[in-house]
């Protein structure tokens, strides 16, 4: 049995937006404009598909993979401006994508739950990456650290 069959169709939307809900709350996290945005949205993309090509990959990695090209899910969860209202909206929309998994996938919970972690240090790594030379340098922002500090308490997971 497939991973999503465990989901209703609607329940699947919410389990396969998850990755890019952790990216647009590490973008709401300290908001630099459009092209940030789109980078940092990009790099959540990659996450994906890097990982659902990984030989070890975790199976609702590669179906959440296999729907986002198939357009089944979609990547546009609306835009974010780090506003707290916004901020919690999309913690509120991953808390409910975590419980999901929780319920119908709990063989898949805690490595879904990492994996999502590790999503939120590939954007964060992707926006230091982005700073132009000269403008803060390559260092994570103190907001970036309280957004992967927030996201490692809600995962479950040992920040590094």
């Amino acid at each position: 049995m497939a991973v999503r069959e465990a989901f209703t169709a609607e329940e699947w939307q919410a389990v396969g937006a998850a990755p890019f809900l952790v990216g647009l709350y590490m973008v709401g996290a300290s908001p630099r404009g459009p092209m940030v945005v789109v980078t940092e949205m990009l790099a959540a993309e990659k996450a994906v598909t890097l990982e659902a090509h990984h030989p070890d990959a975790l199976p609702i990695v590669k179906e959440i993979d296999a729907d986002l090209v198939a357009e089944v899910l979609t990547r546009d969860l609306g835009v974010i401006d780090g506003a707290a209202d916004d901020q919690a909206r999309v913690l509120g929309e991953l808390a409910r994508a975590l419980a999901l998994v929780e319920a119908q996938a709990p063989t898949m919970d805690s490595a879904f739950r990492a994996w999502l972690f590790r999503v939120a240090e590939h954007v964060a790594r992707t926006a230091r990456e982005g700073t132009p030379p000269g403008a803060g340098g390559r260092r994570i922002s103190g907001e970036v650290a309280a957004a992967l500090d927030t996201l490692a308490g809600m995962l479950g997971v040992p920040r590094r």
